[in-house]
């Protein structure tokens, strides 16, 4: 209950000297109480409730009938900005609530316009025999027998073109083939032509395009799958790359980049390193082969900045010089050093290990 004496306040209206001085509207008088109030210390608060004058015109009744809100802070899920509301439920600000409810009924309407998916077809009924006939399998031998002069043609690829020539399912042409067609086998002779043309890809270091196993089953008119064969037995008669330890490893990467750098031949460079060490001369090719392997898998690695792969060989030819492979990891330090991904330097070392062998081999 507020209480106004017009002898110690300025009048609420110009000329009013007392009496009866009718009602006020809520806005004038609360905007005259607001400045009053602050005049004391009093900072006025919003207030729900009616004015009434009485007709001395010397007390002032305002009956305020306050009600408490609780009001939420909440954060936009459009825009992000904080906001104030009665609701917990309440998801966006004032300012996006129009924008997200014009956008979801524009996307209403767009979905009540798009027409209804189409059944799809019905699949065609099948007309390939399922039991295997002596008509199905005469005509299926006489067509195997065009295949047999190529030795190049895969044993699967020739099931499905006899499966799409005549019509028929591949299990009909794989049973009707069954115990007559001879299973390809290499001979000693092949294989050994296979291991030799594979080492001396290793021992150059040369890698095809296509890679040294297509290339030779494709040079050599062999299935792929058995030069892979004979590869992964001759690599099994060999000690394994995984025997190195990391000291072993670090003194060969190191001592061939010192001699390449002296335009000293490949092989020679082995003899070198295998007449100061216990290692066989295939440990040493191979694990200088593994570290110049992987061109094609990092193709899709984004590249770094000019300074980045400054910082990456830089930090590489430091690791070279010096007597012992560091506590870290070689590619993590570099990481660290760079600010480059672990791909990401993998890829820079390993295009500089290749430039600078095909740069001082031509």
């Amino acid at each position: 209950m507020l209480y106004w004496n017009q002898s110690e306040n300025p009048p609420l209206k110009k000329g009013d000297q007392g009496g009866f001085l009718g009602f006020l509207t809520y806005g004038e008088l609360f905007s005259h109480l607001a400045k009053q109030l602050q005049k004391k210390g009093i900072v006025p608060k919003k207030k729900f409730g009616y004015i009434h004058l009485e007709e001395d015109g010397k007390k002032l009744q305002h009956e305020d009938e306050m009600t408490q809100v609780t009001v939420f802070r909440k954060d936009c899920d459009e825009c992000g900005r904080s906001f104030s509301a009665r609701d917990r439920k309440e998801r966006f600000c004032p300012k996006c609530v129009g924008k997200v409810k014009a956008r979801e009924e524009l996307a209403r309407k767009a979905r009540e316009k798009k027409p209804p998916p189409t059944p799809p077809a019905p699949k065609p009924a099948e007309q390939e025999p399922q039991v295997l006939t002596g008509e199905v399998k005469d005509r299926v031998i006489k067509e195997y027998e065009t295949y047999r002069d190529r030795p190049d043609y895969r044993l699967k690829k020739i099931h499905q073109e006899i499966a799409r020539k005549l019509g028929v399912g591949r299990a009909l042409v794989v049973e009707a083939l069954r115990g007559i067609v001879p299973k390809r086998v290499l001979t000693a002779e092949e294989e050994a032509e296979v291991i030799k043309r594979y080492r001396d890809y290793v021992e150059r270091m040369e890698r095809p395009c296509a890679g040294r196993r297509k290339t030779i089953a494709k040079d050599l008119a062999i299935p792929f799958r058995l030069v892979a064969s004979a590869v992964q037995r001759w690599k099994r008669t060999l000690r394994p790359v995984e025997e190195l330890t990391r000291e072993q490893r670090f003194q060969i990467e190191k001592t061939y980049f010192r001699l390449l750098e002296e335009k000293t031949p490949l092989k020679e460079i082995i003899d070198d390193i295998g007449s100061k060490s216990s290692l066989s001369h295939w440990q040493i090719l191979r694990w200088l082969d593994s570290i110049h392997d992987g061109e094609k898998l990092l193709k899709n690695v984004p590249g770094v900045t000019e300074e980045q792969q400054r910082l990456i060989i830089s930090g590489y030819l430091d690791y070279l010089s010096g007597p012992a492979p560091p506590g870290p990891f070689l590619h993590t330090l570099l990481a660290e050093k760079s600010g480059a991904t672990y791909k990401q330097v993998h890829k820079v070392l390993l295009n500089y290990r290749l430039n600078r062998l095909r740069d001082i081999q031509g």
